[in-house]
Formats: C-alpha cells, structure tokens, sequence
C-alpha cells in the first residue's frame, strides 16, 4: 500500500493545558521548515489533528520515505510518527485495507490497535479491534496474539478518515525548540558542551552558542572546532548564532597579576560575566554550560559557587549528574564525539596552574581581582566579539 500520509504523535505536549495549543504551532512549524529544508516538495500540507500532526505526502514524498523519516527522528517535542495509508472511515473499506496491508508483511500472530478520535464514528475502539481482527483471522487464517504478536495493524480514526500503518517510528521526544524561550550556551572545544546544548534543546529552549578563544596565543584550531559543531546541532534548530570571544588578554592579566591557583577560577568568574552580558544583548534568559560535578578541578561544589557569584543570571548544567562516559555515549550518537576530540588548544588551558584550587574561597578570588582591570576588560571583551549565523 502507498503510504500517503504521515500521523506524527507527541507526548509530553498534551499534559501541557491552555499552553497546548502553542507547544503544538511550534512542533508543527519546526516539522515543516525542517522538512521543507532537508526534502523539498515532499510535503502537500500539515495539518493538527486531535492530538496528532497529520503530514500529507506529495508524490516526491512518497519516493523519499528514507530521508523523511532521517528528518523526523530528530525533531525535538516528537514521540513517534508512522507512514500510513489514509482510507475511507466505513468498516468494509478499513477491513479491505488491513488485508492488503498486512500482505505485505510475513508473520503468524498479529493485533489490532485502534484509536478512534472522531466520536461520530458508529464504532469505539474495542469494537474496531475485535472487527478487524475477525476479518484477518478469517480472511488470512492468522492468530490473535495480543501480548507479543508478530505484527500490528495500528488505525487511527480522524474525523477525515481511517489511518493504517504498521509501524511506529520513535522520534527524539521533549518539547518543541523554541517553545522554552532562549539560552547562552558556553561551547567549549570538548566533549561535554555539545552535549549540554542537545539536552537544552531537547527541552525546547533555543541557544545562541558562545565561545571562547585565546588567538593569537593559540592557533585557530578550537575556532573551527566550535563552527563544525554548531553546524551539527544546526539540524535541531534553525539557525545558530555563535559567538566568538577573545580571551586572551584576559589570561595574560591574571597570570601576571593573580596568585597561579586561582588562574583557572578567575578565568570561569571572566567568562561567566562576559556571557552574562553577551546574554542581556541577546536576550537569552539563562547560561547553559557543560560542567559535571567533580569531572574537573573548576567544577568541584566550592569553584562552583565562587565562579558564578558573579553572575544574577541563572546558570543551567544538563550534565550535573553524568559520569563522562556517559557524556561520552551521548556525544557519539548525535555525532558531535568526533569533532570534539580533535586536537585543539583550549582557551582554558593555556597557563593552566600545576596545582589549581579545588575549594575556592569567595574572599580569596575577591582579593586577587583587585590588582585586575574587571570592568574595562569585560566591556573590552564584549565589544570586540565576532559573530557567525548558521544556517
């Protein structure tokens, strides 16, 4: 059977009350321009549906199903979605279509699982189940297997019609990006950021990625890194901002003036006021950044608490109770791994301190500030700023 149409179904959205409607025109929205963008004129039309976004296939849809599905599968705020064949809502033709559908499969034990969102519709969906399953039993001498069956005959009824499929396509699920307003990604040269950003996302909040560089000092090798890897993440919102600061007459300034533990804490407290300002420019309401507790010397509970006292903004970190393999694991599953672990020089690892302080103290860092241009050196920073649009 010609799969015509595509039921695509969400799941957290629906618990979502009067706001439903506006998680909804967001999922939809993000479906169409990513399809739209990775497989044009495969779509006729989008349509919201009873709890579902009915996608109707064009011809040169119905020829890309591969593509089509690489694109859904990676749609924040979609649980699952399903090829389907649309047919009229009359017992005799939805009986004929599970036939035909079903021949196209081998298996010995089957089930029938209906929805039926028009309540017009003379059936409810026991009745669809036990009707449609007495047809196959008795048309394909096939058996009834409602725990483990061999295949399933899924039909929603739409107060259009009946949609068959057999398969249901599980997507990325969370909300919708854009639906939970912006953020100030930190996207360093390593493994855990990225991550940090797909989580973000993943929860329906959009970024603007910053990141921070130390060229001349160092070559432009973490710069390239952090493009690749917005480009990448590009695939789940729109279009990326990225940011691109220079740290390093920064660094040179503490590592004159600052005592050499508490390099690395001061660099945090720098970056963290620079992305709070790059933040209110850009009107993101939070940073996101990759830090898990205890991973590195920076991100132990104490450095936490000293480096983000100088920021009012609040601070997000998906990753707070991840073990780096597992980082590690999500990294290579949406591909961001690779990049990640090229060789590069990291801003925050130039004049890295053989003994960097892992329980910092707020009047310590206070007191080695004081020698430090702070206000100039942020404005200088923030003014001097590059920025690239992907996508």
């Amino acid at each position: 059977m010609e799969k015509t149409h595509i039921i695509c179904h969400y799941a957290e959205i629906a618990i979502k009350g009067a706001n439903r409607k506006l998680f909804e025109k967001q999922l939809q929205d993000n479906i169409k321009f990513n399809l739209k963008k990775d497989c044009p004129n495969c779509v006729e039309k989008t349509q919201r549906k009873r709890g579902r976004i009915v996608i109707v296939l064009s011809e040169t849809g119905q020829n890309n199903l591969p593509k089509i599905e690489e694109v859904l599968k990676e749609i924040f705020g979609l649980a699952y979605f399903a090829f389907a064949t649309k047919v009229d809502a009359d017992m005799e033709t939805m009986n004929k279509a599970a036939i035909e559908m079903l021949s196209e499969l081998e298996f010995d034990s089957f089930r029938v699982t209906s929805r039926r969102a028009d309540n017009r519709f003379l059936f409810g969906k026991q009745q669809m189940n036990e009707k449609i399953g007495a047809h196959i039993v008795e048309t394909m001498q096939k058996k009834v297997n409602l725990d483990n069956p061999d295949a399933t005959c899924f039909v929603d009824v739409l107060e259009d019609g009946a949609y068959f499929y057999t398969e249901r396509i599980s997507s990325s699920g969370g909300l919708p990006v854009g639906s939970s307003g912006k953020t100030l990604l930190m996207l360093s040269g390593g493994i855990d950021s990225p991550v940090a950003a797909y989580y973000t996302l993943k929860r329906g909040a959009g970024i603007v990625a910053l990141h921070f560089h130390s060229v001349p000092l160092t070559n432009r090798a973490s710069i390239e890194k952090a493009e690749e890897t917005a480009e990448l993440l590009q695939r789940y919102q729109r279009k990326i901002k990225l940011v691109l600061v220079e740290l390093a007459p920064i660094q040179e300034q503490i590592m004159v003036k600052s005592p050499e533990k508490y390099r690395i804490v001061l660099y945090r407290r720098f970056m963290f006021r620079i992305a709070e300002e790059i933040a209110k420019l850009e009107n993101a309401h939070a940073i996101v950044t990759g830090e898990s507790l205890g991973q590195v010397a920076s991100q132990t509970v104490e450095n936490m608490e000293v480096i983000e006292e100088v920021t009012k903004i609040p601070i997000l970190r998906p990753l707070i109770g991840f073990d780096k393999q597992e980082i590690v694991n999500v990294a290579t599953r949406i591909g961001t791994y690779d990049i990640s672990v090229q060789p590069d020089q990291d801003c925050c690892s130039l004049f890295v301190p053989k003994h960097p302080v892992t329980k910092a103290k707020l009047f310590e860092a206070q007191r080695a500030e004081e020698d430090l241009d702070v206000e100039n050196q942020v404005k200088t920073a923030v003014e001097n700023r590059d920025e690239i649009i992907i996508g």
